[in-house]
């Protein structure tokens, strides 16, 4: 009986070692495959995408106001001062004198240091270097514009071991583990201090947890206070001390903890906590501000510098002199960071309320999830650097905002595509459906200029004369009699005059001599990829297309003939900086630059003659090129137009596409003013150039033939070279009795 016994409580002694045993190897097991998440000083699975806007390139001669510099650089919090520290600008007409931060991206880097823009009412601004010499440019860092992290909604920039500055890790260590160096991963001392201070009730409740088990219970155990949790929270800190160096560890943890909320979303991680709290990066902290943000490790909504000054001063305070007292400081340097002001910075300037680029960041997301999966994008601290400029996409968004229905607008850089600025609807929070590239809307006589396009390309020339008079046409469900919009026909009229005044029979007459599939073949080229209808329809808009997808159709119109590829992002890099993605912005030559010139050159006559003259009204000083368009009822109105800057479309409509009588020249087109005159502040006056291959000649407008002294009318037109007319105009007398006739009359 008694050998049973014995073997019985041998067998139990074995059992326990034998489950101990397969704890501990559960857990290392278990500690792996999360560790297995870690990168360069962080984790992997804890870090949002940031997006980035396109940096701001300011170059010599450059007009842009003042005003427009001073909020680029606020909306980056850059702060006034008499004498600027980087991070900060002083504004002493005519000089702005800005301390730059300075930075690197993948297509574009800055160099920090004390720049100055002086301004010249004659020859715009003059850029100087630090050192005095003239600078071939200055560039303003892209702004922040969105973190992607999905569900959990966490802030957090990656740091490397090295980033963190010295003083920041000994004021963490002097607030919350002062034996971090010295200890294995869990500190006796400590645990017998709180121990005795707990049971005499001497003070606050004190813990015993190393930063070592701070980080342990933050990335494997949740944070309920149970024997069992902090058991395994010991095991899994010793392990930790094995598996990494002391400054591996201390990287982790200033990566990983919990700092405060922004609204919704947690800010995690000293890089974080140093922009949010103070608006700088981690090497530009004094060391009060490196004492503060040590101070809320403890309780972050506590000692929340703007929500409770007064405990976040107390707090710091406290940091610092533990600090001193542990030698890590001189009396010097403690004497002057308590004197200095907690002074938190000030939240962006329309960053809390104002959600000017979601539609474009929807968008963006839309896009490049495909390419990286949600794992990636939304836990991997990638970054996303766009071509987005804040200022634009404000004005863009501001602008269709104003809008009595429903509306769209996007603005692309004609020479290479890259979308300036991008909105989609009205109100983000309403409906995140993007009408700018979502939506599939008929563009009416939006799409007129690549019927004319075709024609110039077969042969015929803005004097080419058309009939403008009403006519069927067999059709799917019968007889079709398009109609003028107007009701009125003119008999006769050039290729000029019928896209001036968007004329639909003139253009039915044009799209049959030029040929459907020739204005298929050419809208497909120029950037057109929906599919078309290939009826006669198909020349007065009927196909569906979206707004980014026609707008970037026009930019041959505007660039000389290459057709580009529409583009949100410039570059993609990695947590550790490394280039994953790069945009060449590669065009293609589709149209001869001369025939691009004569196609833009009759969209420039909308604007001065045509259905789009009340932007002369609106106020637009640059030189604009564009087309209305409106479809049956008004459902659709739209208006494409560029300046040799900006190219930019807009659509208005109501989702469910009952009538609503719009007009592009009524609904969309002051749409499209109001986000130019906005957003040309940003650019100096240009003027289209002209290729060579075209000449000019004075034509009777009524013939399309030479004007001679009889033609009561003329007009100067542009044709390709050897393509003008060598007759001269048979409707009207010749030499002095026509002449005689011109100035008298009958």
């Amino acid at each position: 009986m008694r050998l049973k016994r014995g073997r019985t409580w041998a067998l139990a002694a074995l059992l326990a070692l034998s489950c101990a045993g397969a704890g501990v190897v559960g857990l290392v097991l278990y500690a792996e495959t999360r560790l297995s998440d870690l990168v360069l000083g962080g984790l992997g699975f804890s870090f949002p995408t940031k997006v980035y806007s396109a940096p701001y390139i300011l170059r010599p001669g450059l007009e842009v106001p003042a005003a427009e510099l001073l909020e680029r650089l606020r909306r980056l919090r850059y702060e006034e001062s008499d004498n600027p520290a980087p991070g900060q600008f002083s504004w002493a007409p005519p000089a702005l004198t800005v301390n730059l931060r300075g930075f690197t991206a993948p297509t574009l880097r800055q160099e920090a240091g004390i720049f100055r823009l002086i301004w010249s009412p004659d020859r715009g601004w003059k850029l100087e270097a630090p050192a005095g010499e003239p600078a071939s440019l200055v560039a303003l860092e892209p702004e922040l514009m969105a973190e992607l992290s999905g569900p959990q909604k966490v802030r957090r920039e990656l740091a490397r071991p090295e980033e963190f500055p010295r003083k920041l890790k000994l004021a963490v260590l002097a607030a919350e583990d002062k034996r971090f160096y010295t200890h294995s991963g869990v500190d006796p001392r400590a645990i017998a201090r709180a121990l005795w201070s707990n049971l005499a009730r001497k003070g606050p409740f004190q813990g015993a947890s190393t930063i070592t088990q701070q980080l342990s219970k933050n990335i494997f155990l949740s944070p309920r206070r149970t024997l069992r949790r902090k058991l395994a929270e010991a095991g899994l800190s010793l392990y930790l001390e094995l598996r990494f160096s002391k400054e591996k560890i201390l990287a982790l943890y200033l990566n990983h903890i919990y700092l405060g909320q922004d609204g919704p979303v947690s800010v995690a991680g000293m890089k974080a906590a140093a922009n949010f709290y103070f608006a700088r990066p981690l090497k530009e902290l004094s060391l009060a501000q490196n004492a503060a943000l040590a101070g809320l490790i403890r309780s972050p909504h506590q000692y929340n510098p703007r929500q409770n000054p007064a405990a976040a001063k107390s707090r710091r305070d406290w940091v610092l002199r533990q600090m001193r007292r542990e030698g890590f400081i001189g009396q010097q340097e403690l004497d002057a960071a308590l004197a200095e002001a907690l002074a938190p910075a000030k939240e962006a300037p329309g960053r809390k309320d104002k959600k000017d680029e979601d539609y474009f960041t929807a968008e963006l997301v839309r896009q490049i999830l495909p390419r990286y999966g949600e794992d990636a994008l939304f836990r991997q601290g990638l970054s996303l650097y766009t071509t987005m400029d804040p200022l634009l996409q404000r004005a863009a968004q501001k602008a269709v905002s104003s809008c009595l229905h429903q509306a769209a607008l996007v603005a692309l850089d004609p020479a290479s595509g890259k979308v300036l600025a991008l909105s989609g609807g009205k109100d983000f929070a309403q409906s995140q459906f993007n009408r700018a590239t979502q939506a599939l809307r008929q563009p009416g006589s939006a799409f007129k200029p690549f019927v004319y396009g075709a024609a110039l390309e077969k042969g015929m020339t803005p004097a080419t004369v058309l009939n403008d008079i009403l006519r069927s046409y067999p059709g799917p469900r019968g007889k079709w009699s398009p109609e003028n919009y107007d009701g009125h026909y003119r008999g006769t009229v050039t290729v000029r005059q019928a896209l001036a005044q968007s004329l639909n029979a003139a253009t039915l007459d044009l799209a049959e001599k030029t040929g459907m599939g020739a204005i298929r073949d050419f809208a497909q080229k120029m950037g057109v990829s929906s599919p078309l209808d290939p009826s006669l329809a198909m020349a007065l808009g009927a196909s569906e297309l979206s707004l980014l997808e026609l707008t970037a159709a026009y930019a041959p119109f505007a660039n000389g003939g290459f057709r580009v590829q529409p583009g949100l992002v410039a570059a993609v890099t990695d947590a550790e900086g490394a280039v994953l993605e790069w945009a060449s912005w590669d065009r293609s030559p589709v149209v001869d630059p001369a025939l691009a010139y004569l196609a833009h050159s009759l969209l420039e006559s909308v604007v001065k003659e045509g259905t789009a003259k009340s932007l002369e009204s609106a106020g637009l000083l640059q030189p604009a090129a564009g087309k209305t368009g409106t479809t049956n009822d008004g459902r659709d109105a739209w208006f494409i137009g560029y300046t040799p800057q900006i190219l930019a479309g807009v659509w208005v409509g109501e989702d469910n596409h009952k009538p609503i009588h719009a007009t592009g020249a009524k609904d969309a087109l002051p749409i499209w003013a109001r986000f130019m005159e906005e957003s040309l502040r940003q650019y100096p006056r240009a003027e289209f150039p002209r290729p060579q291959g075209l000449v000019w000649m004075d034509i009777d407008p009524v013939s399309g033939l030479k004007a001679h002294a009889g033609c009561p009318q003329r007009r100067s037109e542009v044709f390709l070279e050897g393509s003008q007319p060598k007759e001269f105009c048979p409707l009207h007398p010749r030499g002095v009795v026509g002449w005689f006739k011109r100035f008298f009359g009958k």
